[in-house]
């Protein structure tokens, strides 16, 4: 029998919250980048760099924490709670920066400390979460995610409009996150309680595959190309706005926060749809195969109707595959290496998303921003036939045994 109960609920709590600040502290320069690049004399190169400094150095230490969060459950809470107050002071120190230099390293700073989040939260939603919720649930931290990201641009021009500049609005920001720790390490304590309780049916359970799958493989590919149009439209679309639409620096933050709000739509609506039909691959092909036609309609002259057409149907349709992408990446993992095979998906599968920020300024520089937003359609587009080779898992390929679920790091071989 399956059981979702406080304990999940106090997990999915504490991880939601944490996401929405990863994403939030992942995504902070984003609405001061116009103003940072002209304070600070950078060009796009430049710029994509201290956007991609945090990204490389979370994905670089994303294997290691895979690895030691398949020690045990309590590694796996640490590294969630402490992603926050790492990433916090390290929004602090930001605030500080006085050239290209400083913010790259403190940039990376940010990232490893946030890194502790993406290959702990998948096995810990996947132990606490039948395979029948399992969309639902990595579908609600994810949209945490998204919250953040959809916030920030707005956030960021309201902070700059109050507070009269990007530091004291970084500090501000880092401000949040030391009174967010507080409410998650409560969740996470709690989340442990009734946990070593009954029998858990795989049929319910989702207990990844015997191994090494060509789909999880397939699903690392996917992950990287999806991760380039990821990174650049969220992080650098602002910047593009600005520079292609001449808009002002907080409207474009404002079209960004609608772009993005229009992806939490997209993804309210898949994650319980694709949990319903129990279907991941079709939303994942509609996902990118939608959205490249409208990013190459960035290119065109748009009136600013059409524009925020163009980015609603980017935003709903890319966030619309999130929900069944992360469940599905779950449900292909080898069971007795979950941490590690996220591991694996958070570092390797996430350093082309990581390093397409700064692809995007190198060929802005060189070519113009048209050629970059031609590089991301190449992306979607590769993105939209490597999913078509996708196969669905369903419970029955996958053992079939009733196991004792005594402790949430020993799993039955």
């Amino acid at each position: 029998m399956s059981r979702i109960t406080k304990a999940s609920y106090a997990t999915l709590a504490a991880v939601t919250m944490t996401h929405f600040l990863n994403h939030v502290y992942t995504g902070a320069l984003s609405p001061f980048l116009p103003l940072i690049q002209i304070e600070l004399s950078l060009n796009y190169t430049e710029i994509g760099i201290i956007t991609s400094a945090a990204v490389v150095a979370m994905t670089i230490s994303h294997l290691l924490v895979g690895y030691l969060g398949d020690r045990g459950w309590r590694w796996r809470d640490a590294f969630i709670s402490s992603s926050i107050l790492m990433s916090a002071v390290a929004m602090l120190l930001i605030s500080y920066s006085s050239n290209f230099l400083i913010l790259a390293v403190f940039q990376a700073f940010l990232g490893i400390g946030a890194s502790g989040y993406h290959p702990s939260v998948f096995p810990a939603l996947a132990e606490k979460f039948p395979q029948r919720a399992l969309a639902k649930a990595t579908g609600i931290q994810a949209m945490g995610g998204l919250v953040g990201m959809a916030v920030i641009p707005f956030l960021g021009v309201t902070l700059l409009v109050a507070l009269g500049g990007w530091r004291p609005s970084l500090v501000a920001l880092s401000l949040m996150g030391f009174a967010i720790f507080i409410p998650v390490i409560i969740l996470m304590r709690s989340s442990r309680d009734g946990y070593k309780e009954g029998f858990m049916d795989v049929d319910d359970e989702c207990k990844g595959t015997d191994g090494w799958t060509r789909d999880y493989w397939l699903g690392l590919t996917l992950m990287g190309l999806r991760g380039m149009s990821f990174r650049c439209t969220s992080l650098l679309m602002p910047v593009y706005l600005v520079a292609t639409y001449t808009e002002d620096p907080i409207w474009a933050g404002y079209l960004t926060t609608i772009m993005l709000s229009a992806g939490l739509v997209g993804e309210i609506v898949s994650a319980p749809l694709s949990d319903r039909l129990n279907r991941r691959v079709p939303f994942l092909v509609v996902s990118t195969g939608l959205a490249t036609p409208a990013l190459l309609l960035l290119n065109y002259s748009l009136s600013q109707t059409v524009l925020i057409l163009m980015l609603v149907v980017i935003g709903f349709f890319f966030y619309l595959g999130v929900p069944p992408n992360t469940a599905f990446l779950t449900e292909v993992s080898p069971r007795a290496s979950r941490g590690l095979a996220f591991g694996l998906l958070f570092s390797v599968g996430a350093i082309p998303g990581a390093i397409s920020p700064i692809i995007f300024g190198l060929i802005g520089d060189a070519y113009g921003l048209s050629a970059s937003i031609l590089f991301l359609v190449v992306t979607t587009t590769l993105a939209t036939i490597v999913a078509l080779f996708l196969r669905e898992i369903k419970p029955k390929d996958q053992t079939g045994e009733s196991y004792l679920y005594l402790d949430p790091a020993v799993q039955p071989e």
